[in-house]
């Protein structure tokens, strides 16, 4: 789809990200947004990433209900062809830059993820940006096609989890 058109719809619960294209197709995104001061521009980012992570990971095998309705069920960890996505690279974006790490060698995705949170937690510490959004760290496989991110949000949820 090409989308031609973005609409926000924020409220204080959360906002949505319609991603317009033509034909009147649309994407949707719906997310929690403790941040009430994120602009527009840093909402369609966050959306984008949401999708990037969706898109990252596949999904069980879809199957028929017995309601009759179609079950796609809910993202793996690892995706069917994890054996091969090494040595990842490493994406870490603090401020206006980003700085990349390649060559990491891991056993899986699950320990890529686990390692993608932490450094995530750790740009919250010592970044001097108090309001940090969008994507923290990404990981790309061994064919350089982004396989997971973790945004700063998550990262945030997870400190707080962690520090209880």
């Amino acid at each position: 789809m090409q989308v031609l058109d973005t609409a926000i719809h924020a409220d204080p619960k959360g906002a949505t990200v319609e991603f317009l294209g033509e034909g009147g197709e649309k994407i949707a995104v719906t997310m929690i947004v403790s941040d009430p001061l994120l602009g527009d521009a840093a909402l369609i980012d966050r959306a984008r990433e949401m999708m990037l992570q969706c898109a990252a990971f596949s999904y069980p095998a879809e199957r028929d209900e017995p309601d009759g309705k179609v079950d796609a069920g809910r993202p793996g960890v690892e995706r069917q062809n994890d054996m091969g996505q090494g040595p990842y690279t490493f994406e870490y974006r603090d401020g206006g830059s980003v700085r990349r790490v390649e060559g990491v060698e891991l056993p899986d995705l699950e320990a890529a993820r686990h390692e993608a949170v932490r450094s995530a937690i750790d740009l919250l510490d010592d970044a001097a940006e108090p309001h940090q959004d969008g994507w923290a760290v990404r990981v790309c496989g061994g064919g350089g096609d982004v396989v997971l991110s973790v945004d700063f949000e998550e990262a945030r949820q997870e400190r707080a989890t962690t520090a209880m």
